[in-house]
């Protein structure tokens, strides 16, 4: 018995030469690589780093009323950046003179067209963001403005964007401010960023975690406290000389703490405070410990720059 032939169904003819599609055997052959000009390798050579006028990046954190903005005051030639309202009433007090200041800058896109600014500070010789902590704060809101959160929805608060993801435009956000300010000490301008002081919990891989104080800035994953520090050439503690701490009742966890009221900045780190130093121009480095015992006291920027001019 002859078994009928099977047919295949034929598509319907297409309207216009244009839209016949013709398939070849070499159409469906991989396409054939081209050889691109190889790149010219650069040579190296060795020589001795040279000295370069660039500005010093400093740090300085300490609890609230301790001198941190009366410190940069009497730094180089300074001019604030005064994000916390709070040198409306400082005077030099060397001179009582007021400060100078960048007036009108009042959002986090305020802070970088000001650093990105040219010519603004070609008069001063340290540009003084006081501070970073209320910086950091303007920058929430910027990255709700700018980020959208998840399937382009709009996002009211930091946890909107899922877990940990808005910490990470956070980080992102206030790294933008660090590449402002590296423009200007290329320039030679030195930048003190200042910050409150937090203690924050460092996780301890041999034994128990403990705490450290630190800049007020986020200090968990990205940790922003961390990438400040990292920038900075020098990280600077304002904190009381010559602390003791009596324990009053054994079943309280805290004491009474006694001592005078001299105030000292910490240049090199303890175990429970954040702090370094870099080597300076002068070859010489800080030291551990340098006097802040009144207004006046300029001891740092005289070993940092061996005068304030």
């Amino acid at each position: 018995m002859e078994l009928p032939k099977r047919t295949i169904p034929t598509l319907p003819p297409t309207k216009g030469a244009a839209s016949k599609r013709v398939v070849s055997s070499t159409s469906l052959r991989p396409p054939v690589k081209t050889t691109s000009q190889p790149v010219a390798k650069k040579t190296f050579n060795i020589s001795q780093v040279a000295d370069k006028n660039t500005g010093e990046k400093i740090i300085i954190y300490a609890a609230t009323g301790l001198g941190k903005s009366t410190l940069a005051s009497t730094s180089p030639n300074p001019v604030f950046i005064d994000l916390d309202k709070g040198c409306e009433n400082l005077r030099n007090p060397t001179t009582n003179e007021r400060l100078n200041n960048v007036p009108g800058v009042e959002s986090f896109d305020d802070v970088r067209a000001a650093l990105q600014q040219q010519g603004l500070f070609k008069d001063y010789n340290t540009v003084v963001i006081d501070n970073a902590t209320v910086l950091q704060d303007l920058a929430e809101p910027w990255i709700f403005e700018n980020v959208p959160g998840p399937q382009g929805a709009a996002v009211r608060n930091i946890e909107g964007y899922g877990f940990n993801k808005g910490y990470k435009h956070l980080y992102d956000a206030m790294k933008l401010v660090l590449q402002d300010c590296d423009n200007l000490t290329a320039q030679g301008k030195n930048i003190i960023l200042i910050a409150q002081s937090n203690p924050n919990r460092v996780p301890n891989p041999g034994g128990e975690d403990f705490l450290c104080e630190g800049p007020r800035l986020y200090a968990g994953k990205p940790s922003i406290e961390s990438l400040y520090c990292e920038w900075a050439n020098h990280v600077l503690y304002i904190t009381y000389q010559d602390i003791f701490v009596k324990k009053t009742d054994a079943k309280k966890a805290v004491g009474k703490a006694t001592g005078g009221t001299t105030r000292v900045v910490y240049s090199q780190p303890e175990i429970y405070f954040r702090a370094k130093t870099r080597q300076l121009k002068s070859g010489e480095f800080l030291p551990p410990a340098i006097s802040f015992e009144d207004r006046t006291d300029d001891s740092l920027w005289q070993y940092m720059f061996g005068g304030k001019d």
